[in-house]
């Protein structure tokens, strides 16, 4: 009954959490926290639990190959968020994470290579996606009603993958388990009311955060089985929030490095059309063009 009962409610508070931390913080943070494992990592400690040590270590030997394709959902959902309608871009990023975990599912390498092939992909999908300049937006909390959905999905996803698991197999139960569902569900929600711009901060969040997700199943892979479940996952989850505090960290020197680029191509176009501001400062110019006022000096 404990089980049964930490199936259906882990997931769905982490997802109320979630929410609500964007409402707060705005999307880019909630971005992140919906790339920590909030379903696969729930997922994991049951599956160890119903199935032991040996299984909960190759499901987390797959999952680390999930986030790839994880990544490779956010991207696909990013790109085709600024000229297609939200149900077809999430069609769309299905298929595209359904193709790359099968491509996955025939990656065997060692676990120092896996962890290499991981963060590098990662990286790369992450700066793939274009950061708008306001990141910070904050996102209305929504009805109850809808989040009451949200919150019944999450928890269908975590019993269908548990219950599952014993068919599908240890790694390709780990492979599906960053399916990427609270994401998909917040991006659709973004993009129907906020636009594409809103989406690319989330999902670009989203596919960084996924770094806190690599440090827990790392930390899962090395630890279950030689010590106890409880410090195996306490580890975890601590490597997770490390890495997830640095993936913030690195988020926000991508978009300083972003917005000094956007503001140093606006700068040569401004000059190129205006002589006279060629002896503004950056600083001056920053407020000028920011402001969309022109001023003379």
């Amino acid at each position: 009954m404990t089980l049964v009962l930490a199936k259906v409610l882990i997931s769905p508070l982490l997802l109320v959490a979630c929410t609500f931390a964007v409402q707060r913080w705005g999307i880019t943070l909630g971005g992140l926290l919906l790339g920590l494992p909030l379903i696969s990592g729930p997922v994991s400690i049951l599956l160890f639990a119903q199935y032991g040590s040996r299984f909960a270590a190759d499901a987390a030997y797959g999952t680390l190959l999930g986030f790839v394709a994880a990544g490779v959902f956010c991207a696909c959902y990013a790109l085709l968020s600024r000229t297609r309608s939200w149900w077809l871009s999430l069609i769309a990023a299905y298929v595209a994470f359904m193709v790359a975990a099968v491509v996955l599912s025939f990656v065997h390498l060692g676990f120092g290579w896996v962890i290499a092939l991981v963060l590098l992909a990662l990286a790369v999908l992450a700066f793939a996606i274009d950061a708008p300049e306001d990141s910070t937006a904050v996102t209305p909390v929504p009805r109850k009603r809808i989040l009451a959905m949200r919150m019944v999905i999450a928890a269908s996803m975590v019993l269908l993958m548990t219950t599952s698991a014993q068919f599908l197999g240890a790694e390709v139960s780990g492979l599906l388990a960053p399916l990427p569902v609270l994401a998909a569900i917040m991006a659709a929600s973004s993009h129907r009311h906020e636009g594409s711009e809103a989406v690319h901060s989330l999902l670009r969040g989203t596919v960084f955060g996924s770094w806190g997700g690599v440090a827990f199943f790392s930390a899962v892979v090395l630890l279950v089985g030689t010590v106890a479940p409880a410090v195996t996952y306490a580890v975890a989850v601590i490597a997770a929030v490390l890495a997830g505090t640095a993936a913030l960290r690195l988020q926000a020197a991508a978009r300083d490095v972003d917005r000094k680029a956007w503001l140093a191509r606006a700068r040569d176009d401004v000059r190129r059309t205006s002589p006279s501001s060629a002896m503004c400062s950056d600083a001056v110019f920053s407020v000028r063009v920011l402001n969309c006022t022109p001023q003379v000096r």
